[in-house]
Order: structure tokens, then sequence, then C-alpha cells
């Protein structure tokens, strides 16, 4: 368990740009998973969502946080 994946809840921020130049930033809650699962998900599930207006050009920032009880 010393290298093990911390399991627990995260909030989790995308942050991208659409085709017209906007930013946009969508946050949601991961429960049950890691760090990493939980910044995979988001990157899936912003690149299902936005398909059809997500800049590929720009970088999809996923800021991944703690939830706080």
């Amino acid at each position: 368990m010393l290298f093990g994946e911390r399991i627990q809840d995260y909030e989790v921020t995308g942050l991208f740009k659409n085709n017209l130049g906007k930013a946009i930033a969508e946050k949601r809650i991961c429960h049950n998973m890691s760090k990493k699962e939980a910044k995979m998900q988001m990157r899936v599930h912003l690149l299902r969502a936005y398909s059809e207006s997500i800049d590929l050009n720009a970088p999809v920032r996923i800021n991944v946080e703690p939830v706080r009880h």
C-alpha cells in the first residue's frame, strides 16, 4: 500500500478554448477513483461533449483537487 494510488473524491476542472477562441471551464466531481483516473475521465468527457466546438490546437488544461468535506 506504500505505493498504491490514493482512491478518493476529486473536483476536476477542465479549461479549454472553443473554435471562436472563447475560454470555457467545466467542473465535475469524480467519486472513488485515483487522481490519474479522474484526470483521464475529464479529458474523455470534454472531447466527447465538445467534439464539434473544441479547438484542438489550443491546450486542454485539467486541474484535479481533492474534495473538501
